[in-house]
């Protein structure tokens, strides 16, 4: 009896002093540059972005491979423009600057970069830490396509025939096709599979767990 005690008295223990890390990622407003070197954002855009970015289990799965033979503990919380005053550690900040902001109020920031070309769009996004440093990042370059339409036309004659009645003939014209170039879009599938590259590959660093500094 007086073993079972022990046992529930250095399980208690143990428990009580488990590490927990809490992790507040804030989903940046992103910046898309034009082909004319114009900046700007685009609403669709920030929402695909917010949305992927709740696919924490890449993230959780990611920590607890840092955390080896260990098991990390501790949670995902994500953030967006639309909710961060709610944060737990938010204090007021100019969000322009969302990474200074990050340090400030201790929290993870997500920036995404889109470079607008007529051949083809760079897909940047990079994920910061509470310090202002990169710990994940992924790059994706979408190629525009070419489309080749056909170009035809059918003409029909029609000839009055008197009594032996109308006559009709047709005229298939045909010429070479017309290329057509759709230019580079950015759609849920790359923003999706960026994911694995800003979740799925941070640094270890971002384990701040004891047995992760080891």
């Amino acid at each position: 009896m007086n073993i079972l005690i022990i046992f529930w008295l250095w399980a208690a223990s143990v428990f009580a002093n488990e590490e927990y890390q809490v992790i507040n990622i804030y989903v940046d407003i992103t910046e898309v540059y034009a082909p004319d070197g114009t900046s700007g954002t685009s609403i669709p855009l920030n929402l695909m972005i917010s949305k992927q970015a709740q696919r924490t289990n890449i993230l959780d799965h990611r920590l607890q491979y840092l955390a080896a033979h260990n098991v990390w503990n501790g949670e995902i919380n994500v953030w967006d423009w639309r909710n961060i005053s709610y944060m737990p550690t938010y204090s007021k900040c100019n969000y322009n600057r969302a990474v200074r902001c990050g340090v400030k109020n201790k929290h993870w920031t997500l920036r995404t970069v889109v470079s607008v070309g007529d051949k083809f769009s760079v897909f940047q996004t990079m994920l910061y830490d509470e310090y202002g440093k990169v710990i994940a990042s992924s790059n994706k370059t979408v190629w525009g396509t070419i489309r080749w339409k056909p170009q035809w036309k059918l003409t029909t004659i029609k000839e009055s025939g008197g009594f032996a009645g109308d006559k009709e003939t047709e005229i298939f014209e045909m010429w070479p096709p017309k290329m057509e170039e759709i230019p580079p879009l950015i759609t849920p599938y790359v923003v999706g599979q960026s994911v694995y590259g800003f979740y799925g590959a941070v640094d270890k660093s971002a384990c701040r767990l004891t047995f992760c500094r080891k």
